[in-house]
């Protein structure tokens, strides 16, 4: 069953009371930003990594604050009519990586004393490579990478302040950039890191009242999974109130499981790098990296989706594939907005806070992924290619300017979006397959700067051609990403699917004759890297039976991922063997500021005459605190979810594994050594 189009007169007005808590916590903002102007400006490294003198409280908060932006609960209630509750596995899936960087990665990023995760480039690799590197990745992840987070983030709010106050969507764009470079710009991340403690406490606390307030005024859980059947049908039903997608749903349950075998550990920084390594980097000590790591994973996984997802199941009910009145088109992401200004207009105030808390989230990333993206263009582009020899002050002016900049492209890019899963999905794309080099990177001696290189430029060659050979015109080439979908003739995919796989296929065969030849060639490099070389050529034949055998229904993530990441691997492990290894005097360097541990470094360990092995991460007490914390967040979050489906006694057999798995963490914990703040 296919429920009737709904039209919602989104427009309401506010109460003086509302005015009064939105323009107090625009101040309020503005006035924290001014008060630490003076802390966050006395230096590059004051103004991008607060003096590294972060509590983890206020840091692990941030991060929380910074994943939680004002397109997060439109995107998830939206995503449970178009998918169901399983499709949050897009971002569930990611819960085991995630732990496994607060045991493996958190403190080697505080060990490493470096001001962006850019720069750890310059202290992991060497010579003319990591240059070339360092100014890539800083223009690359700052401006195409960053201005397209931005460009979603602030969609979602101009779709909240249009929808509301009946505003342009140029104009919602213009205020909602200038409100947060009021006080991002000049403060630096002290002022972001503060103001986001306070606007995550707000924008959480508001979430969980609108679905407390909305779920009681429409009966309940039970009537609302009961009104989903009616209106939707038992099949579709079955699909939108599943936490694990149906085997009846086979598409669906084939895309749960590329997420949970393939999605945690090879898409984006697998090793808790951009704007969490940030934070990181300006904590105390490493038990405050940690610890604020740690508590960022609780309050992500187990604390944030459930009061959206319940808003999602109202939305469902109330107002069924509802329509957007700036499109005129169905767009479930709105459904949230909805449900904001129709169970609240009689609550003069609680609207006031709702849309404050909206702001609030939308600050708290937007001020974080601009302050970021200027960090990276500054101290590892201007910086050192441009301007060596400035004084601080000037470096601290051109990074004021540089985060307005920031800012106002991503307003820009925003102009051109319209669906904020679908830019989701894009970012996922262009990320698919580049996780495992930077694990590698901090666990194998033998990881070079080509390595890097390689990953990133293999998996934006794979996405070029799956937009050029998908088919032949501009919309199918968006396609790729789930930005559109339509029909198109079927000779014409076949055609394009054949030409793609004999290109990818040449691509592989290339790589793995360059291998054997250069190999055999330079006097036994090939025997000296007899593991290397015989997991690539495993991994070549693998990468190249999917590509003969495996049908792929359709070039969009996360599909693309059985493209990207077995190609991307064989190019960059063939890359690194095939080039000379870091010098040895860096590669000492780096293993005696970070010495993470582990068999990849037992080369470089051994010519050391200190001994690292107590301090050393790679162990198998991370391994079984990693293994437990995994158990534990899942419980927790899958927990809360059977008491929304109604299978109340399985949520607390699964709440007490929890409480099981955490307790022995905590325990483990008790006896660790941290080393000092250096």
């Amino acid at each position: 069953m296919i429920p009737g189009s709904t039209h919602f007169v989104f427009q309401s007005k506010l109460a003086t009371i509302d005015w009064i808590c939105v323009i107090g916590f625009i101040a309020l903002s503005i006035g924290i930003g001014i008060y630490f102007s003076k802390r966050g400006t006395r230096s590059v490294g004051d103004y991008f990594a607060s003096g590294q003198g972060v509590p983890w409280w206020i840091l692990g908060t941030s991060m929380v604050a910074t994943t939680f932006a004002a397109d997060t609960p439109l995107a998830i209630s939206g995503l449970v009519v178009k998918q169901g509750i399983w499709g949050n596995w897009f971002w569930w899936a990611q819960v085991p990586m995630f732990m496994i960087g607060v045991f493996f990665f958190s403190r080697l990023w505080r060990r490493a004393r470096i001001l962006t995760d850019t720069e750890l480039i310059d202290l992991r690799y060497s010579g003319r490579p990591a240059k070339i590197l360092r100014g890539f990745r800083a223009l690359y992840f700052a401006i195409p990478y960053n201005c397209l987070i931005m460009g979603w983030v602030i969609l979602a709010m101009t779709k909240i302040l249009g929808l509301t106050f009946n505003i342009d969507k140029t104009v919602a764009v213009a205020l909602s950039i200038a409100i947060t470079m009021l006080y991002s710009s000049i403060s630096g991340l002290w002022g972001v890191m503060v103001t986001d403690f306070f606007q995550f406490i707000l924008a959480m606390g508001m979430a969980i009242v609108l679905a407390v307030i909305a779920v009681n005024d429409v009966g309940g859980f039970a009537s609302i999974l009961g009104e989903i059947k009616t209106i939707y049908g038992a099949e579709q039903y079955a699909s939108m109130t599943a936490i694990i997608p149906p085997l009846s749903n086979l598409n669906g349950f084939r895309i749960f499981l590329i997420y949970i075998l393939l999605l945690w550990w090879t898409v984006g920084n697998t090793d808790g790098g951009a704007y969490l390594a940030q934070r990181m980097i300006s904590a105390k000590n490493e038990k405050h990296s940690f610890l604020g790591y740690l508590w960022f994973n609780i309050a992500h996984f187990c604390l944030r989706p459930w009061p959206w997802i319940a808003v999602g199941l109202v939305a469902a009910v109330k107002f069924p594939n509802i329509i957007n009145p700036h499109t005129n088109a169905p767009d479930p992401e709105v459904g949230y907005i909805a449900v904001m200004l129709h169970f609240l207009k009689t609550r003069p105030g609680l609207l006031g806070l709702m849309l404050t808390s909206f702001l609030a989230a939308f600050m708290s990333t937007i001020s974080t992924q601009i302050n970021w993206g200027a960090s990276y263009l500054i101290n590892d582009f201007y910086k050192p290619f441009i301007n060596k020899t400035a004084s601080e002050r000037h470096y601290v002016v051109v990074s004021i300017l540089t985060t307005i900049g920031m800012a106002i492209l991503g307003g820009l890019i925003s102009l051109a979006m319209d669906n904020i899963f679908m830019a989701w999905l894009l970012l996922s794309a262009i990320n698919a397959g580049i996780g495992i080099v930077y694990i590698a990177r901090w666990y194998w001696w033998r990881i070079n700067a080509w390595s890097e290189m390689s990953a990133i430029l293999s998996i934006l060659g794979v996405i070029v051609c799956l937009i050029v050979f998908d088919s032949f015109n501009f919309h199918s080439s968006l396609h790729v990403f789930g930005v559109c979908s339509f029909e198109f003739n079927i000779n014409t995919f076949l055609a394009a699917e054949t030409m793609l796989r004999s290109l990818l296929i040449g691509t592989i065969i290339l790589t793995v004759s360059a291998l054997i030849y250069f190999g055999i060639r330079r006097s036994g490099r090939f025997a000296q890297n007899r593991t290397s070389s015989a997991l690539i050529l495993i991994s070549a034949l693998i990468t190249i039976c999917v590509l003969l055998v495996l049908t792929v229904p359709e070039k969009v993530f996360p599909w693309t991922l059985l493209y990207t990441v077995p190609i991307s691997l064989v190019i960059w492990l063939t890359v690194t063997i095939l080039t000379k290894p870091v010098e040895e005097t860096k590669l000492i360097e780096f293993y005696r500021r970070v010495h993470p541990g582990g068999p990849g470094w037992r080369k470089i360990a051994e010519k050391i005459s200190q001994d690292y092995s107590a301090s050393s991460l790679f162990n198998w007490v991370n391994f079984k605190r990693a293994l437990l914390s995994i158990v534990a967040i899942y419980s927790a979050l899958l927990g809360v979810g059977q008491f929304f489906v109604g299978r109340p006694w399985l949520g607390i057999g699964l709440f007490c594994l929890m409480g099981f798995c955490a307790a022995f963490v905590v325990k483990s914990l008790s006896t660790e050594k941290w080393e000092s703040a250096v």
